[in-house]
C-alpha cells in the first residue's frame, strides 16, 4: 500500500515505494497527461505543456496521436514516472464537471 515514508518529496504525486522482498518495483505516479506536474522550482523549466487527450483525439489522426503518446510517455519515463493517473474519461459529459480539458 501507500506509505508516506516511501514518497519522493516534490517529485511524484504519489508512489508505493520499492517492495524488494516481493520483486515489485515502485510505482512513481503523475496525475496528468497534460504535462508532468512539478511541485518544486528545481524542475519547473523541464516540463512540456501537452495538448489534452480530448484535443488530440479530435484530430482523428492516428499518426499524430501515436506520436503524442510516445513523446508524452518518453518525457514522463525520463523523469522517473511509470504511471500516468488519467486522463479523465467522459468527464465532459457532465456540464458541471469543471475539468473538461482533461
Amino acid at each position: 500500500g501507500f506509505d508516506k515514508g516511501d514518497s519522493l518529496p516534490g517529485y511524484f504525486v504519489g508512489n508505493t515505494g520499492l517492495k524488494e522482498k516481493h520483486g515489485i518495483p515502485s510505482l512513481n505516479m503523475q496525475d496528468s497527461g497534460n504535462g508532468f506536474r512539478t511541485l518544486t522550482r528545481e524542475i519547473v523549466d523541464e516540463v512540456t505543456a501537452w495538448p489534452c487527450a480530448l484535443a488530440v483525439a479530435s484530430s482523428w489522426s492516428e499518426a499524430d496521436t501515436e506520436r503524442w503518446g510516445a513523446a508524452l510517455g518518453e518525457e514522463f519515463r525520463s523523469k522517473g514516472a511509470n504511471v500516468i493517473l488519467g486522463p479523465g474519461v467522459n468527464v465532459h459529459r457532465v456540464a458541471k464537471g469543471g475539468r473538461n480539458a482533461e
